[in-house]
């Protein structure tokens, strides 16, 4: 998409995104299960956990109220000033930077996770690797990576325009295109009120469960479990989307 790139999404998403996607799936449970896989032996308290892709703090506010020493990188410092403007947002250390090359050092973490598709938000697949390869370096021995996303159905080609919201006041429209050749998906949101028109941008490309497990294994990882959600519910065929944690080999 012409004119998009790594902070476009949480810069125009920043000022609806609570107001839109905070129920979309279940923090306190995502953030029981991170905190379980973050008491490593050897950390009192739990070893640190980065976030990629952290936006307004849905999942690491939670998680950090939980005890838990939060690292939070993401590319829009709008979304980050949502998250720090929040109670408990400076509890959560924030990191401005790409998620497939976090400014961090050579800082290791018990757990780093991307949750909710924002893996996909990489819209270049060498993006995607990269983020794997930098996740899987970050590693504490008997450390996580956790990835949530959806699982892609096959298709064709669409286009579709449909109203996402009606009031009196009011007309978001989803303007979409995708393209399952090039598992790309980009579209608009199209906020129109008395005010003005907003328009509010995205653009992912999507990887298979087996292309995930692919490039995990490319950054020497394998995965140790994979659930249809955070509730460990088993994955099976028909799951519309998965929880997949990768770990190191044992020595």
């Amino acid at each position: 998409m012409d004119g998009y790139d790594h902070a476009t999404y949480g810069d125009r998403f920043a000022a609806v995104y609570d107001d839109w996607y905070q129920g979309i799936t279940d923090a306190p449970t995502c953030a029981a299960l991170l905190a379980e896989l973050a008491d490593l032996e050897g950390h009192a308290g739990g070893g640190p956990v980065l976030e990629l892709g952290v936006g307004t703090g849905r999942l690491a506010l939670p998680l950090s109220a939980m005890g838990v020493q939060v690292v939070g990188v993401d590319a829009s410092e709008a979304m980050l000033a949502e998250l720090a403007a929040k109670d408990g947002g400076g509890a959560v250390e924030a990191v401005l930077g790409d998620m497939a090359a976090p400014p961090l050092g050579d800082r290791a973490f018990a757990v780093v996770f991307v949750a909710y598709n924002t893996l996909f938000n990489l819209v270049d697949p060498a993006d995607q690797q990269r983020c794997i390869a930098d996740a899987a370096a970050r590693l504490l021995p008997g450390g996580s990576f956790v990835v949530e996303a959806f699982v892609p159905v096959p298709g064709r080609a669409q286009e579709a325009v449909a109203p996402r919201t009606i009031t009196a006041d009011r007309v978001v429209l989803s303007v979409s295109q995708t393209d399952p050749g090039r598992q790309e998906a980009l579209g608009q949101y199209v906020d129109i009120t008395e005010a003005g028109i907003t328009l509010r941008p995205w653009h992912i490309r999507w990887s298979t469960p087996e292309q995930l497990d692919d490039m995990a294994a490319a950054a020497g990882l394998v995965l140790a479990d994979r659930w249809a959600d955070w509730e460990r519910t088993p994955f099976g065929p028909d799951s519309p989307s998965h929880v997949s944690r990768y770990t190191a080999p044992p020595t």
